[in-house]
């Protein structure tokens, strides 16, 4: 019989293992791909660069912990984001690894006064 865990436990073991979905960097690029708005298949694996074959791979993984999701319109697969802690995840990690990053401040010179 297995222990029950306390709140701080679960979720501990809920945190680690979206963690380890995620854990891949196609999975990422979909993720952060989808942050704006729902994406075609074919969209999606252009902006996560990934083949299609890759994509369906990885996307299936997704939707499998339910962090995207996917419906048909006509002939297209349309994806999206579907759980909030992924989005903001997504956003988090732009800010810390993929936002441009600002050229160092030039400091201003000091003229030097002659003796």
């Amino acid at each position: 019989m297995m222990p029950l865990l306390d709140p701080q436990d679960e979720s501990a073991e809920r945190a680690a293992g979206f963690l380890k979905t995620i854990a891949h960097p196609g999975r990422l690029r979909i993720i952060c791909a989808l942050i704006e708005r729902e994406l075609s298949a074919s969209e999606l694996a252009r902006q996560s660069h990934l083949s299609a074959p890759a994509l369906s791979q990885q996307a299936a993984i997704l939707e499998t912990h339910e962090l995207i999701g996917r419906r048909r319109e006509g002939r297209s697969m349309l994806y999206r984001l579907l759980a909030p802690e992924a989005k903001a995840l997504a956003v988090l990690m732009y800010r810390l690894f993929c936002k441009p990053i600002a050229p160092p401040a030039r400091r201003p010179t000091r003229k030097r006064s002659k003796p």
